[in-house]
């Protein structure tokens, strides 16, 4: 088989997930075939000592691979073109990949199922053109017939009753484990709800602070050491979302002035006859100056530790589709630029998509597409909803599973949806109530809320809360 270019982007991926990456080198491994899977001789030769190293060590070679290298360099005859690819990888996998978190493991599974498909398609098409040259129409038909697909990644074939590594991937906590944490009673209230392959919205009222939890959520994700893709479609102007973002990085308003920030809530005893109460207590700090445009980039360019972390895309309401939104994401992905978290601010306002006439199917459609990001991608998608008209009476101020606006299938399409409560009560206290809508996957009550307090002054809607 020919050399192929060694810089190819998708082969460096692959084999650099199969090089650092456990699950991707194992599942690599059960459809690993004698001369291998790229169309390199030097990756199938990479590639060839993941899978020894998997077989003796469970786990990849990673650090190992320079070791490795230097000591098949010794025994070997060295071919130039092997040699030269081989090291410009090796600088690649101690440079660019290990200075960035590597996309998810199901992404870089996809990524290689659709590239050694493709490998073996050329492949095969190519044996197929030299029989058909000899007049051999038959042998190229069978070579096409007998051709097999690599199951990988998304839609694969399993088999549960021989394979165990699908099972050991299913119960591996780490990938469990969700991208974004909070403290204290946010982050027993939220669980692990902000974990991949998930579409999570919140649902409230007009002005009841949509825009500034989708924003906390970024905030948090970029803390976590997450790429975020942020798009704002018309709910915030450019400016006035790098204004909230830069009011959040640094703690301060953008003008001079006294705010209060909360510094403790709790709740009273409930007795007999009396509903317990929520009390908050309150820090008066007064800020002589305002904010400027040089300190605002400096910490939060701080904050993303001089990275790439955050892309930010703002389009006027309804001027842009979730099928926009997808395609920049594609974009950005040729750029080996991969989100773990897609913010959303808000669906409601998205244009709907193309060739879909009727406004409700126009509003599941673009739910649905949405769910679908989560799962192609394998990142966390976070939008936000309007309620309807029927919230600002709601029962209890709770929001619930008949408050939404639109299309109801909305709520069949989410991993969860968070209610964001705020009654004349909650305003004159300085708090918010979050309630489960609805949560796939984990029990919830509707009327089961947390208290946040925060202080939008410095666009941090969630500095205490109580659960």
């Amino acid at each position: 088989m020919k050399s192929k270019r060694y810089d190819g982007t998708e082969l460096r991926r692959v084999l650099a997930g199969m090089v650092t990456d456990r699950v991707v080198c194992a599942r690599i491994a059960s459809q690993w075939k004698d001369g291998g899977l790229f169309d390199s001789d030097w990756a199938n030769l990479v590639g060839s000592w993941c899978i020894k190293y998997l077989t003796k060590y469970d786990q990849p070679p990673n650090g190992q691979l320079r070791t490795i290298y230097e000591q098949w360099a010794r025994k070997s005859e060295v071919d130039e073109s092997v040699a030269k690819g081989l090291e410009k990888f090796l600088g690649f996998v101690s440079g660019e990949w290990a200075s960035v978190d590597p996309p998810s493991s199901d992404y870089i599974l996809d990524l290689a199922k659709l590239y050694f498909n493709r490998v073996r398609a050329g492949q095969v098409i190519e044996l197929a053109n030299e029989q058909l040259e000899e007049n051999r129409p038959d042998e190229a038909l069978g070579l096409m017939n007998r051709a097999n697909r690599v199951e990988l990644g998304t839609g694969s074939l399993i088999k549960p009753a021989q394979e165990y590594d699908p099972w050991q991937q299913a119960f591996d906590t780490d990938r469990q484990r969700p991208l974004i944490e909070y403290p204290d009673g946010l982050g027993r209230f939220f669980g692990n709800v902000f974990a991949r392959d998930s579409l999570v919205s919140l649902m409230g009222p007009d002005k009841s602070g949509k825009s500034f939890w989708v924003l906390d959520i970024v905030y948090r994700a970029l803390k976590s050491r997450c790429r975020v893709a942020y798009f704002e479609v018309g709910d915030l102007l450019q400016d006035e979302a790098l204004l909230r973002l830069g009011m959040r990085a640094t703690r301060r308003p953008l003008e001079p002035g006294q705010l209060k920030f909360p510094t403790k809530i709790t709740k009273s005893q409930e007795e007999e006859g009396v509903k317990a109460t929520v009390e908050v207590e309150w820090e008066d700090r007064v800020f002589k100056t305002g904010l400027t445009s040089s300190e605002a980039y400096k910490a939060f360019r701080r904050m993303c530790r001089n990275r790439d972390m955050l892309r930010l895309s703002c389009h006027s309401n309804s001027t842009i589709s979730i099928d926009g939104v997808q395609s920049i994401l594609h974009d950005w992905e040729r750029e080996e630029w991969v989100p773990d978290v897609v913010a959303i601010d808000y669906a409601d306002i998205l244009a709907p998509p193309h060739g879909i006439r009727e406004t409700l199917d126009q509003t599941d459609e673009t739910w649905k597409r949405m769910r679908r990001m989560s799962q192609d991608m394998h990142c966390l998608v976070v939008t936000a909803s309007q309620s309807n008209a029927a919230a600002y009476t709601a029962k209890d101020n709770t929001l619930g599973r008949k408050h939404f606006s639109g299309r109801k299938t909305k709520l069949a399409h989410v991993n969860a949806m968070i209610g964001i409560n705020c009654s004349e009560a909650d305003k004159k206290l300085g708090v918010m109530r979050l309630n489960w809508v609805v949560r796939r996957n984990a029990q919830f009550s509707e009327q089961n809320a947390v208290t946040v307090a925060g202080c939008l002054g410095v666009a941090n809607v969630a500095m205490k809360s109580l659960f």
